[in-house]
């Protein structure tokens, strides 16, 4: 039915502008009409999302990537168009070049069609945790994991999340935290966390518990003081230039805590929208800064270091091995846009349900979402691996 409809007004628009623009001209703008058309069809009728599904594209970017997807037929149809209308003279062969033309394009534009309006949502490429093979899990030797919505609910350590980290350490296994949070707030945690380490402030900031009670964590840099200190002046330039350009834009409480970086709050304390989310990112990056957006902050800094670069890092620090060489054999567990270059790195990626906030936005997802959101999410991550083992 939609394919009748778009020929019909293949054919009406034609007809209507051929006096005035010719048979050739008008028929490249009626094949505009019926794609417009078939557009609106194929999107409200025959690829409709599943109820309760996420959102696809915006309306117009999907408008121009579905006409984009359409121009191989469109080069097939119009070429068999002017072909009839050179080799079979008459006044039908307007209505019989049009139909050949669609007959023939219609298997490439249909799949066009196909590839991009009944795309499953993203959430649906995630599988389950259930679905995660117990050999991948037995096999593991440590897992990294963000802190914030994937340890912590309501911005506090959940006690089955704690119970987790613990049981995993008494397993054997190696445990690493890696956040965007500062190192003075990451500070008392890795005193007391049955952890390995903390990596803070988006891997340049490594914390490592005290081999005694009463002291303090052990803190080692990936930059160099020189470096930390001409990068802490720089930054406190944009944060400032930030909270002074962008209405309701203001640094995040944790900001005393931080070293080598700098954080803005959309979600903690404040919030933000997500165009002036995306105006703080634009303008930290016009610094020549990275920035990434987690679930409570916008992070910028100076330096080529990620959480997967304080991955390898801490991994070589404290087992002096080669984190690449054993990726197969980690997990990482995680929420939000920060964490996808970490999905993308290992095979085990894992992600909290209540990631689902932010699935449009990611490019990369983890391979397996949880039942349970949070601190109970990263819990379910736990005795799955333990019950490999």
């Amino acid at each position: 039915m939609v394919g009748i409809a778009g020929l019909l007004v293949d054919l009406a628009v034609l007809y209507l502008l051929a006096p005035w623009l010719g048979w050739y001209l008008a028929r490249a703008v009626s094949f505009l009409a019926a794609a417009t058309c078939t557009w609106g069809l194929n999107r409200t009728f025959t690829f409709r999302p599943a109820p309760g599904s996420h959102a696809r594209l915006s309306i117009g970017r999907e408008y121009l990537t579905y006409i984009t997807s359409m121009l191989g037929g469109a080069a097939i149809n119009y070429t068999v168009y002017v072909l009839t209308l050179h080799w079979m003279p008459g006044a039908a062969a307007p209505t019989i070049g049009v139909a050949l033309g669609s007959c023939i394009g219609l298997i490439s534009n249909f799949t066009a069609a196909r590839m991009l309006l009944s795309h499953r949502p993203t959430q649906e490429r995630m599988l389950p945790l259930a679905q995660w093979p117990a050999a991948s899990r037995g096999a593991l030797v440590g897992v990294f994991t963000d802190i914030d919505d994937t340890l912590t609910t309501e911005g506090a350590i959940t006690p089955d999340a704690l119970a987790a980290l613990a049981a995993l350490k008494a397993a054997g296994l190696q445990v690493v935290a890696i956040t965007g949070r500062p190192v003075g707030w990451s500070e008392p945690f890795a005193a007391i966390w049955p952890i390995d380490a903390i990596v803070a402030e988006n891997g340049a900031v490594a914390l490592m518990p005290p081999t005694h009670p009463g002291e303090a964590p052990s803190k080692r840099y990936l930059q160099d003081g020189s470096t930390r200190s001409a990068n802490y002046a720089r930054m406190q330039q944009v944060l400032a230039r930030i909270e002074r350009e962008i209405p309701g834009a203001h640094r995040a409480t944790d900001s005393p805590g931080r070293e080598t970086d700098i954080a803005i709050d959309h979600s903690e304390f404040q919030h933000l929208d997500d165009a002036q989310i995306a105006a703080v990112v634009a303008l930290m990056r016009s610094e020549g800064m990275h920035a990434t957006v987690s679930s409570i902050h916008i992070n910028g800094w100076y330096g080529d270091h990620d959480k997967l670069v304080g991955a390898r890092w801490i991994t070589r620090l404290l087992w002096g091995r080669e984190l690449d060489a054993e990726k197969d054999r980690w997990a990482y567990v995680g929420d939000s846009t920060n964490d996808q270059r970490m999905f993308e790195a290992f095979a085990h990626s894992i992600g909290v349900a209540n990631i689902a906030r932010f699935v449009p936005k990611l490019a990369h997802l983890p391979h397996y979402v949880t039942p349970g959101e949070r601190g109970a999410g990263f819990a379910e991550v736990a005795a799955a691996i333990l019950s490999a083992r």
